[in-house]
């Protein structure tokens, strides 16, 4: 027998299914994939509110709250992490870091890290060149230390001429300073009477002879030293940059400005972004040089996007290290006697680019180390928004060490973020000596820069400092220095600030502020499990916080042994 239900009863339970179908559609998207509590949360939002849990979701942020409310969120299938108390921060970024550049030079070529003695730099060297092709370059990677060495020396020119006279050998001991032998020198057109050739010097021995010591600027050097070295292919770039990332995860870092590359190297990025294979968000800055204004139309006009183009992955940054000069405002003589202040573009060329910037809606980083230098910057986009308003397109100053109220007033009215770092962290003692106690005490001035309105992002210069994101904090809020003690105390900021710097301010940065840089819903599951409480831990712990686990969309991209 068939059993028929009335059309009402019918209709009824197609109500009913249809209002369940919608009320699970609802809830569905509201069960958390991972639930952390039991923890102190961080979440550098408007208020500065500190929480117990968050729950994540599709790689977001889905719930911040108390234990409570955010368990509340579980499901079947939701992974629930207890916290036990460890401080939760978002996670941090670096606004000025090379990493494809220390990759480049600490993952390719003879392995020289820690490497234990000269002898067995030497060792490795022959080992090289007997293996190598004929006519082929033997280069090296960075991370030895000479004073390390039993013989406290480098290696000379004449230690690697003992193992080729017929090929280049280059011994990379930074990104401005190379070892090589005869042949390169003589390949490079180095010599006692060459001894300067594209922006890279050689030294001299007591006989007035080139020592080989090699040195330069970082851009000048690559592209000299890429005359004798062969460059990478673009599965070596996709590699080396695959494996550098995991370093800065360690590091407690989930995002980078990686400034100054060339095409091929963004091309390199762009391919792993492609395949996933990106962990660190990054955004990239294109390099374009002092000596290359003449070629700057016809390399911008091609591009039909600009700063900011991407997501949340890889995105377009700017134009870094078009740099006039490194001049200060009051001119010092220096202990050997030299006036420091030089100009690398003349003032117009500079202002006559700025504007070429601007004109294809480009936004430039310019690398400045004196106070004179950014009156020159400062005026050219002065000129620039005078022509089309720069006000809210974020254009950006890097490390300004050396800065005063006016140009402080200046880059408010302009909207100009400030991409600061540490440098008087490792180097004060030498600023004291060159500069004197009371400029010193106001480089880099985060206090006055907070203060003054503007938006100040923090970041290493890595590797011409560490990418340890915690040193940038400890310094932030101690004032303190490697070897001259506490500079400038005046300018000490909250550590809450600091992180905000490291953080939001970052993401405001490469305008993604409203998509990243705080634990709030909706954002981007980034964060960092601390060793320690950066907001309670004493003073000279801040060095020694290390992060128990980096998280990137929420996704693990390091776990610290044991935790």
């Amino acid at each position: 027998m068939t059993h028929r239900l009335p059309a009402a009863a019918v209709l009824l339970l197609i109500a009913s299914a249809f209002g369940f179908a919608q009320r699970a559609q609802r809830t569905l998207p509201d069960v958390a994939d991972a639930i952390y509590y039991n923890g102190k949360i961080v979440t550098v939002d408007a208020r500065s509110q500190v929480a117990e849990a968050f729950a994540v979701r599709g790689g977001r942020f889905v719930a911040v709250g108390t234990n409570a409310d955010v368990r509340a969120r579980a499901g079947r299938g939701t992974q629930m992490v207890d916290l036990h108390g460890h401080t939760v921060v978002p996670g941090l970024i670096d606004n000025h870091n090379h990493q494809y550049h220390v990759a480049l030079l600490a993952l390719r070529g003879v392995d020289m890290k820690d490497v234990p003695s000269l002898g067995e730099m030497l060792a490795r060297l022959r080992r090289a060149a007997a293996a190598a092709r004929p006519g082929e370059t033997i280069f090296t990677t960075t991370g030895w230390n000479p004073e390390a060495f039993p013989e406290q020396r480098a290696p000379t020119r004449q230690d690697l001429d003992t193992i080729a006279s017929d090929r280049p050998i280059v011994v990379y001991a930074s990104r401005s300073r190379v070892h090589v032998n005869t042949a390169a020198l003589k390949a490079l057109g180095l010599s006692r009477e060459t001894p300067v050739v594209d922006g890279v010097t050689v030294g001299k021995d007591a006989t007035g002879e080139p020592d080989a010591v090699l040195s330069g600027s970082p851009g000048a050097f690559l592209n000299v030293m890429a005359r004798i070295v062969p460059p990478p292919t673009l599965d070596e770039k996709k590699s080396i940059i695959a494996k550098i990332q995991a370093q800065q995860h360690a590091m407690g870092l989930t995002g980078i400005r990686d400034l100054q590359l060339h095409p091929d190297v963004m091309r390199a990025y762009y391919e792993l972004w492609r395949e996933h294979a990106l962990t660190l968000r990054t955004s990239v800055g294109l390099e374009l040089n002092a000596g290359e204004e003449g070629k700057l139309e016809g390399m911008l006009a091609p591009w039909g996007v600009g700063p900011g183009f991407g997501d949340e992955w890889l995105r377009v940054d700017g134009i870094a290290e078009f740099n006039p000069g490194e001049q200060v405002r009051e001119p010092y003589i220096d202990r050997d006697g030299k006036d420091v202040g030089e100009l690398r573009l003349p003032e117009e060329k500079f202002r006559q680019a700025i504007l070429t910037m601007n004109r294809y809606g480009w936004r430039p980083a310019i690398h400045i180390t004196g106070d004179k230098t950014l009156d020159i910057v400062l005026d050219a986009y002065e000129a620039a928004d005078r022509e089309r308003s720069i006000r809210d397109r974020r254009w950006v100053v890097e490390h300004i060490p050396l800065v005063h109220p006016d140009q402080i007033q200046r880059m408010k009215r302009l909207g100009v973020v400030v991409s600061a770092q540490f440098q008087p962290y490792g180097s004060a003692d030498a600023m004291l000596r060159r500069l004197g106690r009371a400029r010193t005490e106001r480089a880099v001035p985060m206090r006055e820069l907070l203060d003054g309105g503007l938006v100040v992002s923090g970041g290493s210069d890595w590797p011409g400092a560490p990418n340890n994101p915690f040193v940038n904090i400890y310094y932030y809020v101690t004032r303190n220095t490697l070897r001259a003690g506490p500079v400038g105390i005046a300018q000490k900021i909250s550590r809450l600030e600091a992180l905000r710097v490291m953080t939001l301010n970052n993401a405001y940065l490469t305008f993604e502020e409203r998509i990243k840089g705080s634990i709030e819903t909706g954002k981007l599951a980034d964060f960092v499990v601390l060793s320690d409480d950066l907001l309670t831990v004493p003073e000279d712990r801040i060095l020694s916080i290390t992060p128990v686990g980096t998280y990137v969309g929420g996704r693990s991209v390091f776990s610290a042994s044991g935790s």
